[in-house]
């Protein structure tokens, strides 16, 4: 189709401006390209242009720029160079810094595109991923036979990241409105059985400072970070209480740098009371620690430090609780268990449920029964025991003089 060029274009010349109102945009033959060329500024500022063989096509596209500046949004990627796995990555990043979300989330985000995200489709630029694309790599996983938490994990990241991209003006749409959710139900991780749990425990008591990192995370249930955030004076050795009040959190390039804890971010004041024996467990710890710090190359204050009394590597954190499993003949758990573990043994000691919510920060008493207040075999076995307190008194007949049970 040619292009409707003004009657007697000259070629050597281009062709006078449309005169619009200021921020209206401008359109103009272009005698060298052939072409129409519609230009306006976008709500960033910049200019956008665009060519075009019809006229009528390019006062439509300068009509939809100028609605779209109107109602604060763009059309274009501001990074057009950016990647799926680039994008995505800025987004991780950006959450790890501001502490917004915990960094059990910041692994498995990074887990989830490293694994999934940027071998299906990280090279493609991120403004060109496609709902299709999103959808097929959601069908794979499974096939694949991927959990349900790992198909959430990618959607949930890839529609947080362009939700933000939308936000902060990186990207013009989010691809993930036109992807439906995974189906399926999340099953959440378990506390420790009884069992390991006494291995366990009574493996940890072979070293004070395991010892005393098992009784706050699997005793008093403080979640990993927490831990590693603790410092001595935190604890109120007269009144035998503990504040906790930040969590120690890595950041990508940076280190790692304190944080507050959900509850801190709530203004409310976690302060945990002490048993004589939590209070004994670590106080034995700090003595043990003063005859270690002769070695240490910096003092933080920190309840548990690195082997120099720096801050301590989650990796490590987690490396020595494989090695406590393995001294304790117990099977594979997770470092995060030990909280699961603590709450539920709460909880089946006939722990309040408000005193629950506010033993672990969360405001949401679904979420505490959901993910941290489990049945363990050993309360069941109780509670059915009950049953036979109340069970009505009658009299059993002997099969062999009569069938019939009943007084």
């Amino acid at each position: 189709m040619e292009a409707d060029a003004p009657a007697g274009a000259n070629r050597k010349v281009r062709a006078r401006s449309e005169k619009n109102a200021n921020g209206q945009g401008t359109i103009y033959w272009s005698v060298g390209r052939n072409r129409w060329v519609a230009q306006v500024y976008d709500v960033t500022q910049r200019r956008r242009t665009k060519f075009f063989h019809l006229k009528k096509d390019a006062q439509a596209w300068l009509g939809d720029q100028i609605r779209l500046r109107e109602s604060g949004s763009i059309s274009h990627s501001t990074n057009p160079r950016a990647t799926v796995s680039e994008f995505v990555q800025g987004y991780i990043s950006r959450q790890a810094e501001s502490g917004r979300i915990v960094e059990e989330t910041i692994r498995n985000y990074q887990q989830a595109l490293n694994n999934h995200i940027s071998p299906a489709f990280g090279k493609v630029r991120a403004d060109k991923l496609s709902g299709e694309a999103v959808s097929a790599l959601l069908n794979s996983l499974l096939k694949k036979g991927y959990s349900y938490g790992m198909r959430q994990t990618v959607f949930a990241l890839l529609r947080a990241s362009y939700r933000s991209g939308v936000k902060r003006q990186l990207v013009p749409s989010n691809p993930i409105n036109h992807v439906d959710a995974p189906h399926g139900q999340s099953t959440p991780t378990r506390h420790i059985p009884n069992r390991d749990f006494e291995k366990i425990y009574h493996a940890a008591t072979l070293n004070p400072w395991m010892h005393a990192r098992v009784e706050v995370g699997m005793m008093i249930g403080l979640r990993p970070g927490e831990v590693r955030g603790l410092k001595w004076s935190d604890i109120n050795w007269d009144e035998s209480t503990m504040t906790v009040s930040r969590q120690l959190q890595g950041i990508k390039g940076e280190g790692y740098s304190f944080r507050p804890t959900k509850t801190a971010k709530k203004n409310q004041e976690h302060l945990i009371p002490l048993t004589a024996q939590t209070r004994e467990i670590l106080y034995n710890h700090f003595l043990f620690q003063r005859e270690e710090k002769v070695a240490w190359v910096k003092d933080h204050d920190l309840i548990f430090p690195n082997k120099q009394g720096g801050p301590l590597d989650a990796k490590i954190d987690r490396r020595w609780w494989r090695e406590l499993l393995e001294s304790a003949g117990a099977p594979y758990y997770q470092l995060y268990q030990m909280r699961k573990t603590a709450f539920t043994h709460l909880a089946n000691l006939g722990t309040p449920l408000p005193t629950l919510i506010a033993l672990t920060g969360h405001a949401n008493a679904s979420t505490v029964m959901k993910h941290y207040a489990f049945a363990t075999d050993e309360a069941t076995r109780k509670a059915l025991a009950g049953m036979d307190r109340i069970r009505p008194v009658t009299t059993v007949v002997e099969i062999g003089e009569d069938h019939r049970y009943g007084g």
